[in-house]
């Protein structure tokens, strides 16, 4: 067994904290790091600005996939250790918002996600597919041709924060807010913590807003069956449906946007890949889901807290220490994945761990899909081609932890 002073020791022969991490270069390719990681500190602390809080990365598939089902490895912030909170690292730590499904533990996990799941179904979710199909229209029907266009600011963005207010009912004149807001929750840029908390405090009046509004006037829409469901059954108090709501607004609006930037990332990167696509060989769930493995949206798991000391990999994390599970990583394996560098959309074993695995396994992974196939399918029968307008090294990426997408993409789109 490793101990983690030896192991922080070791740490220093691989990077310095601020040379090598959470640098523009990092978070445009954090991949070499990774590969880094995986062969020669698989479990490693690493010190996160501003405050330089200890954190652990886990970096090979067997190890993150075992991390999500173990219960040792809690969500919840109250078992963070003070340090950590105080660095503000955890939207909404010290508020209802912290008590989002994403942050439960069993057995309040299972009861808050069990009333959801079941308004959050499948046959819902059909019921969005037109809806959708009109709004990636209106978006692209606005978009230029033949001259650069940022498709994250006018199209992935809009589209996540309309499919949001589809979700919930909400007005359209709610966007702006949303938006803002949403941007802010995964950030790890020093210069946007500070406004975090202040988003935090906004979507939760937006929440119990909404909530008030939903109850007093129902409508066909997800929240509207959620507040119903749990007036009726009583199993949310109401700071747990206030939570749930925002929850809500969290995953569907970062999960989207990042999904869209990255997909288009990865075919333009691949031409070869989007040539076999438009050529039928391949569909746009194959697409969807090699980009899911390949270069997803999904960074890192959302902060786990170890409840008692745990040994992964031959090296103890110490209890209430925060660990983050390199999903990114785990999908680069070459462990678990043959030729995990490829982006393949013939790849066999299209498995990954993308929306998460086990209990927290993201809830509106379908939506996502299908918001990312239908966008793909309606500029591929639209557009000739699509050209990077400007260079493919200087993309500004998501300065975050946790989720991975480009901020900025311009692109040209041909008829």
């Amino acid at each position: 067994m490793t101990t983690d002073v030896e192991t922080s020791a070791a740490a220093g022969e691989f990077f310095q904290p601020h040379s090598e991490v959470f640098t523009p270069e990092f978070f445009r390719n954090p991949y070499p790091f990774y590969a880094m990681l995986r062969d020669n500190a698989p479990v490693i602390p690493v010190p996160v600005p501003p405050a330089n809080v200890r954190v652990w990365v886990v970096s090979r598939y067997a190890d993150v996939r075992a991390g999500f089902a173990d219960p040792r490895l809690s969500s919840d912030y109250r078992t963070a250790l003070p340090d950590f909170l105080a660095a503000g690292l955890a939207f909404g730590a010290g508020t209802v918002a912290e008590r989002t499904m994403l942050n439960l533990d069993p057995p309040d996990h299972t009861r808050v996600r069990g009333l959801a799941a079941a308004t959050f179904t499948s046959a819902r979710i059909s019921q969005w597919d037109a809806a959708i199909r009109a709004t990636v229209g209106d978006l692209l029907d606005a978009l230029p041709t033949g001259e650069p266009v940022d498709v994250m600011a006018h199209l992935a963005a809009p589209l996540s924060v309309r499919s949001i207010c589809m979700v919930l009912g909400a007005d359209p004149g709610d966007e702006a807010d949303l938006r803002r807001w949403g941007d802010l929750v995964f950030t790890a840029d020093p210069a946007e913590l500070p406004q975090v908390p202040e988003a935090a405090a906004r979507l939760l009046g937006y929440a119990e807003e909404l909530v008030v509004r939903k109850r007093a006037r129902p409508a066909d829409d997800l929240l509207s069956a959620l507040v119903a469901a749990s007036d009726e059954s009583g199993a949310l108090s109401a700071d747990e449906l206030l939570a749930t709501t925002i929850g809500l607004v969290v995953a569907g609006y970062e999960s989207t946007i990042r999904l869209v930037g990255d997909l288009l990332v990865a075919l333009l990167d691949h031409p070869d890949q989007l040539a076999a696509l438009r050529a039928g060989r391949y569909t746009t769930a194959d697409a969807v889901e090699e980009t899911l493995r390949y270069d997803g949206p999904q960074s890192s798991s959302l902060w786990r807290f170890a409840t008692e000391d745990l040994e992964i990999a031959g090296t103890t994390i110490p209890a209430h220490e925060p660990v983050l599970l390199l999903v990114g990583s785990a999908h680069r394996d070459g462990r678990h994945y043959p030729d995990p560098d490829t982006f393949d959309l013939g790849r066999a074993d299209k498995r990954h761990l993308a929306f998460g695995h086990g209990i927290h396994h993201c809830l509106g992974a379908a939506l996502a899909r299908l918001e990312s196939r239908i966008l793909l399918e309606s500029m591929l029968a639209r557009y000739s081609r699509t050209t990077l307008a400007g260079a493919r090294d200087e993309i500004p990426y998501k300065p975050s932890l946790v989720v991975r997408g480009p901020d900025v993409l311009p692109l040209v789109l041909h008829r």
